[in-house]
């Protein structure tokens, strides 16, 4: 008699067609007989309910299905004919039955299951082979992330109710499903288009779902603009292409100031430009997409096309660099009256804190006991190589004499000549023209030395962000405070940066400090970066809404990307984006425009 696990063996294989000749068995006993015809038979494609075409399948129970405060267990039948449909990512909607609300959820995780207890490593599997083992061995399993409930009125509501066993589980069908399912705006600052693994979610007519920022001062709350926003990603991905897009949307947008009585103001525009890109906001695209593309945004709200002479272009002067970027712009230099407020300006990355404290007291003293007519960089060279100035400060303790080298250093090397006071029009008398209300004022760099860029850039930073936290006395600092401000930072990670210098810290608890007031205060920072991990901690802690394109999976994770989307960033293509805004929505994919509203390249 053969043995019992050879004769299964054989029976198995004979069955599925591999050996044509398999010996003889013995009869199964009559109690076998009768447990084999009790089984019951297995469910036929042709005995299950026919599925609408938007329907995926049905609520299944692997081993239990539960929601909680905390977390849930939803988990989808698969059909065969519906696998090759099915994807990570997909929204979809479960009604309930037994109530009217729906549930809506995104598909988090496929499986498949062995339709028997037969185990893979099994001697059959390892006689078939895999190429002979067919798909309809098998079960696919959709786990479901349950994101709000649909009521009947049409509102989001928590997840609070299960769906019954085997309830059809079906596609979104329409828009508004997407919108009250994710809890969207339904107006706003126009970001893209609601997608899922990179294709814009489509209904009847082509029709998409547009994604906004909340945008409207007369809502309860702030509109997020001023709850600071980060555009990050590896270069290649189209940061800069996004950054136009959106700051183009903010254009002529209005906000109300609630410290000036409830007057509603259209902000002004300020753009740290490092690579010379964003005088583009000017003028058309120089190849117009297609009338459809166009017609399309503007139906949605979306703004389109160049400022004209809203824009002005701003470009430092300093000895020996020349900007030849756009063609039309207004020459300004840094009056070194600024270093009066701000001594850090002068400071650079090698000042311990003992050695800033002594060039604060100097350059106060400075100040103090000199005419405002020589306010120069020049006089001020003079106060510190004369011994006698500095014999008292020696005398007293007051600066160590290792100290005063130090400052001295630092503070008399050549840059610095060709930096302050070049005779161009000193920034702090620019104000009414760069501080505007509905303006866009862009500061190129790249034409600038290294030293020149800094002290630019964290003097413009500097004057926004004192503006925006205290009461200056000063005519540009009551004209800053005037407006809204959107203060837009290109390469962020080179001026807040996570550098323990006594100049990068003074700044980053300058723009933390900004940063907390920007909802009464109306400062909006829009931080762009291929860096955010350069990014300091304190400021990234402030943003309330990131636009992340493709990065590597340690960036997602460093710039705040949720942790089901850290894994997909990297293979994110060019346009292609997380939105994570928490006061927002839910976070989700979205496609940016194909085309840019403004001219793109020089």
């Amino acid at each position: 008699m053969a043995d019992p696990t050879e004769w299964e063996i054989d029976e198995k294989l004979k069955e599925l067609g591999i050996v044509e000749d398999a010996p003889a068995s013995p009869s199964p006993s009559p109690a076998a007989g009768a447990e084999a015809e009790a089984e019951p038979r297995t469910a036929q494609p042709e005995d299950r309910p026919q599925l609408d075409p938007d329907e995926i399948g049905t609520v299944a129970i692997r081993e239990e299905l539960y929601i909680s405060t905390d977390e849930h267990r939803i988990e989808v039948y698969i059909p065969e004919e519906r696998r090759n449909e099915v994807a990570v990512g997909q929204y979809v909607v479960i009604p309930l039955g037994y109530r009217e609300e729906l549930l809506f959820a995104y598909i988090e995780k496929l499986s498949y299951l062995k339709r028997d207890a037969v185990d893979d490593m099994s001697e059959v599997h390892v006689l078939l082979g895999a190429d002979r083992v067919g798909e309809d061995e098998y079960i696919e399993l959709a786990a479901l992330e349950p994101l709000s409930l649909i009521t009947p009125g049409g509102k989001p509501v928590e997840v609070r109710y299960i769906p019954k066993p085997n309830s059809r589980v079906r596609r979104v069908q329409n828009k508004d499903e997407v919108i009250t399912g994710l809890d969207l705006p339904e107006k706003g600052l126009f970001l893209g288009w609601v997608s899922v693994n990179g294709e814009p979610i489509t209904f009847q007519g082509d029709l998409k779902v547009p994604y906004y920022l909340v945008n409207d001062a007369k809502k309860t709350g702030d509109p997020l603009i001023f709850t600071h926003v980060l555009i990050a990603g590896m270069s290649g991905r189209g940061k800069t292409h996004v950054a136009k897009n959106f700051l183009r949307q903010i254009v002529g947008s209005e906000y109300l100031l609630e410290r000036r009585g409830g007057e509603v103001r259209k902000p002004c525009i300020v753009i740290i430009d490092p690579d010379d890109e964003y005088w583009g906001l000017r003028d058309d695209p120089k190849d117009p997409p297609p009338h459809r593309d166009r017609e399309e945004l503007l139906g949605v709200g979306g703004q389109y096309g160049g400022v004209g002479e809203k824009l002005t272009v701003f470009a430092a002067v300093e000895r020996g660099h020349r900007y030849r970027g756009c063609d039309a712009y207004t020459e300004f230099t840094i009056p070194f009256e600024l270093v009066r407020d701000f001594p850090y300006l002068i400071a650079g990355g090698e000042l311990n804190e003992t050695q800033y404290v002594a060039l604060e007291r100097l350059v106060r003293d400075f100040f103090q006991k000199t005419p405002e007519k020589e306010w120069t960089y020049q006089r001020f060279q003079q106060f510190l190589e004369d011994d006698g100035e500095m014999q008292p400060y020696l005398q007293s303790g007051a600066v160590h004499e290792a100290t005063l080298g130090a400052v001295r250093r630092r503070v008399l090397r050549g840059p610095f000549e060709g930096i302050f006071d070049q005779g161009a029009n000193p920034l702090t008398q620019l104000y009414e023209a760069v501080f505007r209300e509905d303006g866009v004022s862009v500061f190129p760099t790249n034409h600038l030395s290294a030293e020149g860029e800094r002290v630019v850039v964290l003097a413009i930073l500097s004057m926004i962000a004192d503006a925006k936290t205290k009461v200056v006395g000063t005519e540009w600092g009551r004209r800053i405070a005037r407006y809204p401000v959107v203060l837009a930072v290109d390469e962020a990670h080179n001026f807040l940066t996570r550098a323990e210098t006594q100049q990068a810290r003074i700044i980053v608890q300058k723009f933390v400090a900004a940063a907390k007031q920007g909802r009464k205060n109306r400062l909006g920072l829009v931080l762009i970066t291929q860096n955010p991990q350069d990014v300091h901690d304190e400021v990234l802690s402030q943003i309330s809404t990131r636009i992340l394109l493709g990065m590597e999976q340690a960036m997602a994770e460093r710039a705040g990307a949720p942790k089901h989307f850290q894994r997909a960033l990297p293979y994110f293509e060019r346009g292609r984006m997380v939105v994570h805004s928490p006061d927002n929505s839910k976070p989700l994919e979205i496609r940016g425009l194909e085309f840019c509203v403004v001219r793109h390249g020089k």
